[in-house]
């Protein structure tokens, strides 16, 4: 058994010290790693749709010229018709959070006093409404001090330019990238990484791309639910469950809970808490039997809690770009680690067999 074999030499040596400084590098240029890591994310994405217009006779950079420009038109309709409306939820629920936590206070207080739980909630809205008050105010005056620097508005436009050229040249050269993987890994180790690459990215590919279109659903179904109960902010609270729903049970658990409250303390009646509970119950069970076993399909295998530390741990490191690759990797350790594990139990079996 030599999968995990590893000979001192200077070669291995130089090879692991150079692989540490890379590591090392990569954490600090966090921002140079997550422009990267967003515009090659956004070629994987995309790579697939490129490859068919490319089977249909369409040039490649030809194919990517059109799909840009269908991202300007939906981007153009998004942040005129939505944002506008989002920003506007925003500030009126910045305004309206003091008097809802006053009244949210005053209802389990009159809770605790129905089935006889001392607890005084007095200091407690001393406290903290009077930080609520000024939640609203500080948001929107950081927002404007961010706006008014120079410097940072110049730096943010640079990095938002650079992820559209990058993902431009990474989707052009997406296919030579990979042989050029390939042919680096091949023959260096007994470990068959390519074939592990072609086994792990069938998953990951259909995971990730299933998963945006499965956010957009719930992002799209959690923002009807709310409309139609009648909470606010409806398209503010539907777009933030739907983009954190990739992260397993969070965006659903952010998503309920706060509207649940918000509907207590907009209307006090059982009416429209019901009619959150059942409209997200019901978008659960659309998205949990139907909608992701079909678009998503097998899983990356990954339990839940591997996939949350994973995101966590790349987050911790490297930020949004460290949070982008930290899937990927997660994957990619668990399909060697099942190789290497079926190798150890094949390798066990058949010494008993010659016992």
């Amino acid at each position: 058994m030599n999968i995990m074999k590893f000979d001192f030499t200077i070669k291995n040596i130089a090879v692991v010290v150079a692989l540490a400084v890379v590591i090392l590098l990569v954490i600090k240029l966090q921002t140079l790693v997550t422009i990267f890591a967003i515009s090659f994310f956004l070629a994987y994405l995309f790579d697939p749709l490129i490859n068919w217009f490319e089977s249909k006779k369409v040039p490649r950079y030809l194919s990517i010229l059109l799909l840009y420009a269908v991202i300007v038109f939906v981007s153009v309709l998004f942040f005129g018709s939505i944002v506008p409306v989002v920003y506007q939820e925003s500030v009126h629920l910045a305004d309206a959070l003091p008097a809802y936590s006053e009244k949210l206070f005053s209802l389990v207080d009159k809770l605790t006093d129905r089935f006889g739980i001392d607890i005084s909630f007095e200091d407690i809205q001393k406290q903290l409404l009077p930080k609520l008050a000024g939640v609203g105010s500080t948001v929107l005056s950081s927002a404007e001090g961010v706006m008014r620097s120079v410097n940072t508005i110049v730096s943010l436009l640079l990095n938002i330019a650079l992820i559209p050229i990058l993902t431009f040249y990474f989707l052009k050269d997406f296919s030579s990238i990979k042989d050029k993987m390939f042919d680096k890994f091949s023959g260096t180790s007994s470990i068959d990484y390519p074939k592990h690459f072609m086994h792990f990215n069938s998953l990951l590919s259909r995971y990730f791309r299933g998963q945006v279109l499965v956010a957009i659903f719930l992002g799209v179904s959690y923002t009807i639910v709310l409309l139609i109960a009648g909470v606010k902010p409806a398209i503010l609270l539907g777009l933030i469950s739907g983009v954190l729903s990739i992260v397993p049970y969070l965006g659903f658990m952010i998503g309920f809970s706060a509207s649940l409250m918000l509907s207590v303390v907009q209307y006090g009646d059982l009416l429209h808490p019901a009619m959150v509970v059942i409209g997200f119950s019901i978008v659960q069970a659309l998205e949990s039997n139907y909608v992701t076993p079909k678009i998503v399909g097998e899983s990356l295998g990954l339990h839940p809690t591997a996939v949350i530390f994973a995101l966590m741990a790349g987050g911790s490191l490297m930020g949004i770009g460290g949070m982008i690759i930290a899937l990927p990797v997660a994957s990619f350790v668990k399909v060697v680690g099942d190789e290497y594990l079926s190798r150890i139990k094949t390798e066990k079996a058949d010494r008993h067999r010659k016992a």
